[in-house]
């Protein structure tokens, strides 16, 4: 992955806002700032995605997010995935609790950090870009744009997309590598046509990398971000 540093500058008088989280608040001083939400992949942490928050225009408030489910120490899911029948199957009681508690979350961050809500912002790697798409799909009245790297349609969801006119206002960013042999890039086409039949505008983005963020792929997503 592109990584890049980045500085972690977070109050002392934050409450408890139950999922663990890293921030970078806006390097410029804005009243109400736009803010970046980023979710990381199954079996990484907060801190992977949030070394690219440098790279992020400086008026942008940016929360790196810790999934809810351990595996290990410094290893989360938001949800236990299996083959069944070379079919990938969700637990979808925990990606529902996920899901629920991803949006509790960005309700009590808007809040407490005073954001601009109509430029909030959801981003994920893998299975963090599912979250990102299916709190999107399910409350696009909270969110202005979603990008997905990595990432797949998740089919349990089909019957919970909103039908608010908001859906069709979405933007989505989706990348992938053609060289993703983990989640091959015949994905990202099937989730490409899904999110346009659902009247939904995505801003596409393949390079030839495995499963990763390349530097060509950041840097169309800062483009697509900038014109949020």
């Amino acid at each position: 992955m592109f990584r890049v540093s980045a500085q972690v500058v977070k109050p002392s008088n934050v409450p408890d806002f139950e999922l663990q989280y890293l921030v970078r608040q806006p390097v410029k001083s804005i009243q109400n700032p736009p803010v970046l939400f980023l979710f990381h992949g199954s079996g990484s942490n907060e801190q992977d995605l949030f070394s690219l928050a440098s790279q992020i225009p400086d008026e942008w408030l940016i929360i790196s997010v810790r999934a809810p489910y351990t595996i290990s120490k410094g290893h989360y899911i938001w949800y236990d995935v299996e083959l069944v029948d070379k079919k990938i199957v969700i637990n979808f009681s925990q990606e529902e609790e996920s899901r629920k508690r991803v949006l509790k979350f960005i309700d009590k961050i808007s809040s407490f950090y005073h954001v601009d809500k109509k430029r909030i912002v959801l981003a994920g790697f893998s299975q963090g870009a599912n979250i990102a798409s299916v709190v999107s799909l399910t409350a696009p009245e909270k969110i202005a744009g979603f990008a997905i790297f990595s990432g797949r349609f998740i089919e349990e969801i089909k019957p919970l997309i909103s039908n608010s006119t908001s859906l069709k206002s979405l933007k989505c960013f989706l990348a992938h590598g053609s060289q993703d042999y983990m989640l091959p890039i015949t994905y990202a086409w099937e989730n490409q046509q899904i999110l346009q039949n659902l009247g939904i505008g995505v801003t596409f983005s393949e390079d030839t990398v495995a499963h990763s963020i390349s530097s060509k792929q950041f840097n169309d997503f800062l483009l697509w971000l900038k014109q949020l």
